[in-house]
């Protein structure tokens, strides 16, 4: 047992030498996780919005009540202006995603730099603005109805929610469960990534026979079995690595609130790995050529990842029911539990069923270790 973690800890230390490797498993994963989640967690955001109301009669309360009321709230950050050249100067400098002013001649919109912030806005603005046409023509039409009658007609149009103000990230649609989009991918990337580390034992091994060192370690007076058992250990002990970086890391740098349960996120992570270095013997068995094994593992690590929601948080019902038959989504899915501050206790299914795919690789990878490591 003390060759076998010799070797592993060899191995893992040569991995970690490897540039491309760390770039690869560990930068990778944290500019992803930064990437994306900064960026769609942003479109969650309510449009920070600069109001100037010129208009102090009925119209400007009006305004003022709307841009306050929860309709509007939950898209919108309204920050009150004196004058309509204040809102332009927000916009133009940044301070704000969108301007609106509304004075006694009319009302005018100034778009910011981004196109979906200006399109939330103009949905959540317009919809005042239709209140203000119904108020004007009312007035016209109906001199005698009061201002209370107007705006119980609104209240019982607005009632049935004909249309939905949203985004392409629905809050009531999108898949991140309550959690921030950092949150999120920080675990998707930590399951794609732990599984990708499980390639380079496969690659490990492809190289040993490519450069002849299989056949040397034949000869030598030491179980074959114990060297392999070694470096296989060595990809599971920089896959520990990997995950204790992105997890730190991304608690540290980014704010990510991973729970408090990091034995069972220890327990996942062991796991996941474990089940990558299986599902490496498999390919290996019957895949040579290191190309042919770099292609097969990154085809089924990104389609499992896509179809378990860890690339597009809402893929809908159908992709997201053939995703359970994934590793990544019940690790994710365990994960998440764990960032909730549950425990695995508590999502004992998903901790099940995670245990029963790595036993099951593993006893494929058991099955044919020995022709992983054939000569021929």
């Amino acid at each position: 047992m003390r060759i076998a973690l010799e070797v592993a800890w060899n191995e893992a230390v040569r991995l970690c030498r490897i540039r491309t490797v760390i770039l690869m498993l560990l930068g990778l994963p944290l500019l992803l996780i930064f990437l994306l989640g900064n960026a769609l967690q942003s479109d969650l955001e309510p449009v920070r919005l600069s109001v100037s109301v010129g208009d102090r009669g009925a119209l400007g309360e009006a305004a003022e009540r709307y841009l306050a009321s929860p309709a509007a709230a939950g898209y919108v950050d309204a920050q009150n202006r004196g004058s309509e050249a204040e809102v332009r100067e927000d916009v133009r400098s940044g301070a704000a995603d969108f301007g609106f002013a509304l004075t006694e001649t009319g009302v005018r919109y100034f778009p910011g730099s981004f196109t979906e912030r200006n399109m939330i806005a103009e949905s959540v603005l317009n919809r005042f603005t239709a209140d203000a046409n119904v108020r004007l023509s009312s007035a016209d039409l109906a001199p005698g109805l009061s201002g209370e009658a107007v705006e119980q007609s609104l209240f019982a149009v607005y009632a049935k929610e004909r249309v939905q103000i949203g985004t392409l990230l629905s809050r009531d649609s999108v898949g991140f469960d309550n959690f921030s989009a950092v949150q999120y991918y920080s675990v998707a990337y930590l399951v794609m990534f732990l599984l990708y580390s499980g390639m380079s034992a496969a690659l490990s091994l492809t190289e040993e026979r490519e450069k002849g060192t299989l056949l040397r370690l034949y000869s030598i007076p030491v179980s074959l079995n114990v060297l392999l058992l070694g470096k296989l250990m060595g990809s599971a002990l920089f896959a520990c690595l990997q995950a204790i970086v992105i997890v730190g890391f991304t608690r540290g740098v980014y704010g990510v609130d991973w729970g408090g349960s990091y034995g069972a996120i220890v327990l996942v992570c062991a796991l996941v790995s474990a089940a990558a270095i299986g599902f490496a013997i498999v390919i290996c068995s019957f895949v040579r050529n290191r190309r042919a094994i770099e292609s097969i593992f990154s085809l089924v690590i990104v389609a499992m990842t896509f179809l378990s929601g860890g690339m597009i948080a809402d893929i809908g019902s159908g992709l997201r029911d053939i995703g359970k038959f994934t590793i990544n989504h019940w690790a994710n899915e365990a994960l998440r539990r764990l960032m909730a501050g549950g425990t695995l206790g508590e999502g004992w299914l998903e901790a099940l069923i995670l245990v029963a795919i790595t036993a099951t690789i593993l006893a494929a990878a058991a099955f044919r270790f020995r022709k992983a490591v054939a000569l021929t």
